[in-house]
């Protein structure tokens, strides 16, 4: 597999322990390719829209309890013939001795990993690589229902709850038994994971790699395609027996139409989507539904599996021309699952904008001060986050701890580098970007740290960063004065923000002090500011009437943050820059000649 993440999906997996065994009459939303997904609200009635999520409450559900619905033609039967734990059944693993790592989970089952009806490679991978005994509430819930059925699933879980296993284990049997029995070509591709992000992606595809870890050695082959890589060496990794792939969206309608793929995936055996909400927030409709016109022929033989930590109308409608009629739909979620921004503490911070970095620093040596912390801090722009990485770790030695960074304008690999090691540490800041927003897991963070504008959803999956699988964490907004009223009033109107003073420590002002002051000394410093400039005023652009500026306005804050983040100069733009934001004959601004 063409990866170097090593993290553990599961590791950090807790989830609800609210399985119930209750089932209902569910269908299928109506075909839909229409693009906009407002407008297919309200136009169907049957499954899921009756589950319809507001992507932010868990309220889609007529009761309490976990839920499965399933075919219409079995309304009213008792599906007693697949195990589910109660909601009372809690297990304490270091009571028993074993399963060292699901130890640390605060919520699993006490239905065992062994007791299911799979290969014996798989239980030994389950017992001796990832050392789980007990199952996550997701798993317990969705993993001896799709086992058993041939049915398509839609399964709303949240992130960072065991979700990889539970999809891959059921799909490793059924191309264990596709094998056996000669049913396909040697170079037909038996299963394809689509995944939003490229770092989510990696860790399926390292997931993936350790549960075939005692399998045959042909179905020991995962390939990873994703963005930012060479395509070619996709091509040559994708050249004889691939029983499974993982992709992107892009980069996986990118080999479909061009390197002969559909016609590889003919005879699909499992089609999988990995947090579905978030590829289609992230605009990825029109090429799904491109990529399910390419998958055609395999719908009606194919299982194709949905995950997804919310349920909107997007992500009905796809369900319903991804899947056949008669889905499941499982619910591990429940409505009154108790939600991270609910009961996560959330400290509000504002500061003036000439004292934005000062007061990072001060936040960050407050957190740092504990015996244990692993703190992420995401940014408006990538650009904004390289710079605030780079400007932190001029001053290292005088903070006492070093900045890791991940963002878009990293490439592949030093993501990855970043991601594991940011996993691996005891303590450990992080700066990002939103690649690490959703669908990732890492275990233990103790404080997520917003900086700038952001919207309520984002807001959200950022703040799911902390407080994972039962543990303790934190979150914090910090804002400039002219932010203030729209973030609070407006955006997290009903957000359990407490406002908290900065701290004001010497080491973190004299570090942030002297971090500004290098940026005119050091090229590389200078430069990422620049960049990080041309960032913030086509971020804030595009932001106006939510910070209440014109166009002058904008210019003005822009060169005002400029000078106080310690350029000497103010940076230069290209005409057709200028051009592009509509900033043409707005004063204040330099044009490159």
């Amino acid at each position: 597999m063409e990866t170097s993440s090593r993290g553990n999906g599961n590791k950090g997996a807790g989830g609800n322990n609210n399985n119930r065994n209750n089932r209902r009459r569910g269908g299928r939303k109506n075909n839909n390719n229409n693009n906009n997904d407002n407008d297919t609200k309200n136009k169907n009635r049957n499954n899921p829209k009756k589950h319809k999520d507001d992507n932010t409450r868990s309220s889609h559900m007529n009761s309490k309890r976990s839920k499965t619905t399933t075919a219409p033609r079995d309304v009213g039967q008792r599906r007693s013939d697949v195990p589910g734990p109660s909601s009372s059944e809690r297990l304490n693993t270091n009571d028993k001795g074993t399963n060292s790592d699901s130890a640390k989970l605060a919520h699993i089952t006490n239905h065992r990993f062994a007791d299911l009806k799979i290969s014996a490679e798989s239980r030994r991978a389950m017992a001796e690589v990832f050392r789980y005994e007990f199952m996550t509430a997701v798993q317990s819930e969705t993993l001896p229902l799709i086992l058993k059925e041939n049915k398509d699933c839609l399964a709303k879980a949240k992130t960072g709850t065991g979700k990889t296993l539970a999809f891959m284990i059921p799909t490793i049997e059924k191309i264990m038994a596709s094998m056996s029995n000669n049913a396909r070509q040697r170079s037909d591709i038996c299963c394809l994971v689509i995944s939003p992000t490229r770092e989510l992606a990696q860790q399926i595809g390292t997931e993936t790699e350790r549960l075939l870890s005692f399998h045959e050695r042909h179905l020991k082959k995962v390939v990873v395609c994703v963005g930012g890589t060479n395509k070619n060496k996709d091509v040559k990794s994708l050249s004889g027996t691939t029983p499974i792939v993982v992709a992107t969206p892009g980069r996986l309608l990118d080999h479909l139409q061009t390197s002969g793929l559909a016609e590889r995936m003919a005879r699909l055996d499992t089609l999988i989507f990995d947090e579905a909400d978030q590829l289609l927030d992230m605009g990825f409709r029109p090429d799904i539904e491109r990529i399910l016109r390419l998958l055609q022929p395999s719908r009606e033989t194919r299982q194709t599996l949905l995950f997804s930590a919310t349920i909107p109308d997007s992500v009905s409608e796809i369900a319903g021309i991804a899947m056949r009629r008669d889905y499941n739909f499982v619910d591990t979620v429940g409505e009154d699952s108790e939600q991270t921004h609910l009961h996560v503490q959330q400290q509000l911070m504002v500061t003036p904008q000439a004292l934005q970095i000062q007061s990072l620093a001060n936040i960050l040596e407050r957190e740092t001060k504990n015996n244990d912390y692993k703190i992420i801090v995401f940014f408006t722009t990538a650009r904004l986050t390289g710079f605030m990485a780079e400007l932190f770790n001029s001053v290292k030695n005088q903070t006492g701890y070093d900045v890791l960074e991940i963002h878009s304008r990293k490439s592949q690999k030093q993501r990855e580098r970043a991601s594991d090691e940011f996993r691996k540490r005891k303590n450990a800041v992080m700066f990002s970007s939103d690649v690490t927003a959703r669908g990732m897991d890492y275990p233990g963070v103790t404080f997520v740290l917003q900086v700038g504008l952001t919207d309520r959803s984002q807001y959200i999956h950022r703040l799911g960063r902390t407080a994972r699988a039962g543990k303790d964490g934190k979150g914090g907004l910090l804002l400039a004065e002219y932010e203030r009223d729209y973030m609070v009033k407006k955006e997290l109107a009903d957000m359990p923000l407490e406002s908290t003073s900065i701290p004001s420590l010497d080491t973190a002002s004299s570090a942030a002090t002297r971090a500004i002051q290098n940026v005119s000394k050091t090229h590389d410093l200078r430069t990422a500011a620049e960049q990080a400039y041309r960032a913030w005023l086509g971020y804030y652009n595009g932001h106006l009437k939510k910070v209440k500026w014109d166009k002058k306005t904008l210019v003005q804050q822009a060169n005002m943050w400029g000078a106080e983040v310690g350029l000497k100069a103010q940076p230069s733009l290209q005409k057709r820059t200028i051009g592009k934001m509509g900033l043409r004959g707005t004063p204040g601004l330099i044009i490159e000649n």
